[in-house]
């Protein structure tokens, strides 16, 4: 396993966890949202909000498929897509959250 330490509290970020990348390198989804929190100007506070919440869901909807267990080999390249285009999406909102 590759292992990641984040930009923001300079922490490990293990398997398991929220996390998530920007160009600033690796971070927990708990430490970007609360940097972000910091850096968004007020009337964009709400598109946060939202976006995080989008985010989070996303990310433990990637935890969810790496807990799958004993996956038949029928379906293995599948989860593998869905892992894929779900960590897409990921990357896609964590870089809308990172231009707000």
């Amino acid at each position: 396993m590759a292992e990641f330490k984040c930009f923001v509290c300079a922490k490990p970020v293990k398997t398991g966890e929220k996390f998530t990348f920007t160009k600033e390198g690796s971070v927990h989804f708990d430490c970007f949202v609360s940097k972000r929190r910091k850096e968004v100007s007020p009337e964009k506070q709400e598109d946060l909000r939202i976006m995080a919440n989008i985010l989070d869901s996303e990310l433990q909807h990637l935890l969810n498929i790496l807990a799958l267990q004993n996956t038949p080999d029928s379906v293995k390249e599948k989860v593998r897509v869905k892992y894929k285009d779900i960590e897409k999406a990921a990357g896609e909102t964590t870089r809308m959250i990172s231009e707000l």
